[in-house]
C-alpha cells in the first residue's frame, strides 16, 4: 500500500484547486524529522575512512624483542611463509541528512553509505575475495524516542532499502554538531563490522587489514588469526623520544624491534614500526607505517622465529608497496591495498542519491499542499 493518499478539493482558493498529499504513516511519527545537508555546518573529510581514532594502550611492552636502550635498525628478511595474500579495506561517507526533535531539542540524523572487500594476490593478478558488502544507512541516537516509532520507521526505511543504524549514547547528549560527529561514529562502527565479516569470510587465509586491526578483532572468540594490520597514519606516539629518534633513521624496508600493546579492545598485539619509503626534503616520518600482529598468533605460529617473521612481513609490504610504481599515490600506501580502494568506489553507493531519497522520505512525513490551476 502506498504511503501517500492524494486527493482534489472542490473548493477554490484564488482560483485554484489544492491537492492535499497526506502521509498515512509518518516517518518517526509525531517527531518532527526535517531535513538538512551539510552546507550550513563543516563538513566531514573527504576520505572519512582514514579518521580512525587510535586509543592509548592499556600496557606497552617495549622490551619484547630487544631491550630499550639496546633498540636498532633492523634490516628486511626473506618474506615468510604466511605472508599475506589477502587485503581487506573499508570505506564510509556520510552526510548530515536531518534532525528529529526528541524532547524539545534537535538531534541529527547522518546518512552513510558503507563497503568492506577484499582482494586475493595470485602471483602478478589480484582477484575479488569473498564476503564483500555495499550497504546504505540512517544513523542516529535513539535516547528518549518511543520504541514504536523506532520499528515503524525501520520497516518504511527498509522498504526504501535503507538500514536504520540506531542505539542509547553512551555518554551525555552534547549540542547538535557534537552530536554529529557523535553520530557519525556510528557509522564507523557498520563500517567495522562489515570488515569483520569479511576477514572471517576466510580467517585462515593469510591477510592484510588497513587500519587498526585490534577494532576488527575486538569481541571474536578468538585472536589467533594469520592477519596483519596497516596503520598509515600514526595518530598516537607509543614510543619514548629517544626511540622515536631512532625511528627516524629508518632507511626502506628496515624496522624497529618489535613492541607489544595490550589495547583497550582487550586485543594484545605485536608492533613494529618500518619504513616504506624515503623522500629527499619531506618530514622524518615520511614513509612510515606501524605493522601489527596479534601476540597470540605470533606466538603460536613464529615462538621461534618471530624476529626472522617479522623482518621478513617488512621486507613483503616493503616490496608491496613498490610492486607497481604506475599508481601515484604516497609513500604510505601499498599496491594491492590501492586496489581494493579501487574497488570499493565501484560498489560504494552514492551518498549524494542516498540523501536525495532520504529527503524525500521526511517530506512525505508532511503534509504537503500543491496548488494547480
Amino acid at each position: 500500500m502506498p504511503s501517500l493518499a492524494y486527493y482534489r478539493t472542490n473548493v477554490p482558493i484564488l482560483g485554484c484547486s489544492l491537492i492535499v498529499a497526506a502521509s498515512r504513516r509518518p516517518l518517526f511519527g509525531p517527531l518532527e524529522a526535517t531535513a538538512l545537508n551539510d552546507a550550513g555546518a563543516p563538513p566531514f573529510a573527504a576520505y572519512e575512512a582514514d579518521e580512525e581514532e587510535e586509543g592509548r594502550a592499556d600496557d606497552i611492552d617495549l622490551a619484547y624483542e630487544l631491550a630499550p636502550h639496546a633498540w636498532r635498525a633492523i634490516d628486511p628478511g626473506a618474506p615468510p611463509h604466511d605472508a599475506p595474500v589477502r587485503f581487506i579495506d573499508g570505506s564510509v561517507f556520510t552526510r548530515t541528512a536531518g534532525s528529529l526533535l526528541v524532547a524539545f531539542r534537535r538531534r541529527p540524523m547522518i546518512a552513510a553509505v558503507v563497503s568492506a572487500a577484499s582482494l586475493v594476490l595470485d602471483g602478478r593478478t589480484t582477484r575479488r575475495g569473498a564476503g564483500a558488502q555495499a550497504r546504505k544507512l540512517l544513523c542516529l541516537y535513539n535516547d528518549g524516542i518511543d520504541p514504536a516509532v523506532l520499528s515503524d520507521a525501520r520497516d518504511r526505511l527498509a522498504d526504501a532499502g535503507i538500514a536504520l543504524y540506531d542505539r542509547e549514547s553512551q555518554q551525555p547528549l552534547g549540542d547538535f554538531d557534537a552530536m554529529r560527529r557523535q553520530t557519525r561514529s556510528l557509522a564507523m562502527e557498520v563500517m567495522e563490522n562489515a570488515e569483520k565479516a569479511v576477514l572471517f569470510a576466510a580467517p585462515q587465509t593469510p591477510t592484510l587489514v588497513d587500519g587498526l586491526l585490534e577494532r576488527r578483532l575486538a569481541a571474536m572468540a578468538t585472536h589467533d588469526l594469520p592477519a596483519v594490520g596497516l596503520v598509515k597514519r600514526q595518530m598516537t606516539q607509543y614510543l619514548p623520544m629517544n626511540l622515536q629518534e631512532m625511528l627516524y633513521t629508518l632507511k626502506p624496508g628496515q624496522r624497529t624491534p618489535a613492541f607489544v600493546l595490550k589495547t583497550v579492545q582487550h586485543v594484545d598485539i605485536v608492533n613494529t614500526y618500518v619504513r616504506l619509503s624515503a623522500q629527499a626534503g619531506t618530514s622524518p616520518s615520511y614513509g612510515v607505517v606501524r605493522l601489527t600482529a596479534p601476540l597470540a598468533y605470533v606466538e603460536r605460529a613464529h615462538a621461534s622465529d618471530r624476529s626472522e617473521y617479522l623482518s621478513g612481513l617488512a621486507a613483503y609490504v616493503h616490496r608491496l608497496r613498490h610492486r607497481d610504481l604506475a599508481y601515484g599515490r604516497s609513500g604510505i600506501s601499498v599496491e594491492p591495498i590501492v586496489r581494493v580502494e579501487d574497488h570499493l568506489h565501484a560498489i560504494l553507493p552514492d551518498v549524494e542519491v542516498l540523501v536525495r531519497k532520504l529527503h524525500h522520505l521526511f517530506n512525505d512525513a508532511k503534509t504537503l499542499r500543491e496548488p494547480t490551476r
